[in-house]
């Protein structure tokens, strides 16, 4: 495999990585499950925000369930603005889009959210950074608002390694390679990313779905 990184701020690789994603479908049921939640909550949000959107599937996903709520677009990747802009343009100015790292930003930086989503994105953070993030989240999201973060998770001994190796069974092999991304970070197991969850404000964090090293964390802040 390859050893030179490929870039989110290259339009060719995020194409690529795009066009290539084998697990795009099995992460339908999870983002549905937290609508399912969200709407089972009797909660009508007016504000979702996406954290490390890319081109916007979580965020689309809330927007057309809820056709009176906002959404917040945020990410570092301009190339992934532009891919997201052509996906979320049937929403007209209900879409605000913020470019910048998540891990800086600040809670006053967005407006208060009834929901705040995340996709394959805060696994690329420091745990210090994770726990840091889920405060700045706490702080923004509304009484009564849900957290739900979809991410790559670790497991303990050889596990993670394992998951990995099987993946491909059930998903699919990629058509051609792919530049391997930054990866800085050991993964965060579900349980840890849970605590650092309620740390932050929220209570009742929990795993409702998980398929080998990818899981659905949700939470919700006390009314």
């Amino acid at each position: 495999m390859s050893t030179e990184l490929g870039s989110w701020e290259s339009a060719e690789y995020v194409g690529q990585w795009l066009g290539e994603d084998v697990i795009a479908n099995m992460l339908e049921l999870p983002r549905q499950i937290s609508l399912a939640l969200v709407q089972d909550a009797g909660l009508e949000p007016a504000h979702v925000v996406d954290l490390g959107s890319g081109h916007g599937p979580y965020l689309e996903l809330f927007l057309d369930a809820f056709p009176t709520a906002r959404g917040t677009w945020v990410d570092s990747s301009p190339p992934t603005e532009a891919e997201a802009r052509e996906r979320l343009g049937r929403f007209g100015d209900r879409v605000a889009y913020l470019l910048t790292d998540v891990q800086e930003l600040e809670p006053d930086a967005i407006a208060p959210a009834s929901v705040v989503v995340s996709s394959r994105a805060l696994h690329h953070l420091s745990h210090e950074s994770l726990a840091a993030l889920y405060r700045t989240v706490g702080k923004a999201t509304e009484p009564g608002g849900f957290v739900f973060n979809l991410d790559h998770v670790g497991a303990p001994g050889e596990l993670e390694q394992a998951y990995r190796r099987i993946r491909k069974l059930f998903t699919g092999e990629r058509k051609q390679e792919l530049k391997p991304h930054r990866h800085d970070y050991p993964l965060a197991r579900a349980d840890e990313h849970a605590a650092w969850m309620e740390a932050g404000g929220f209570a009742d964090a929990d795993v409702p779905w998980r398929t080998l090293y990818t899981a659905l964390i949700a939470a919700r802040k006390p009314a």
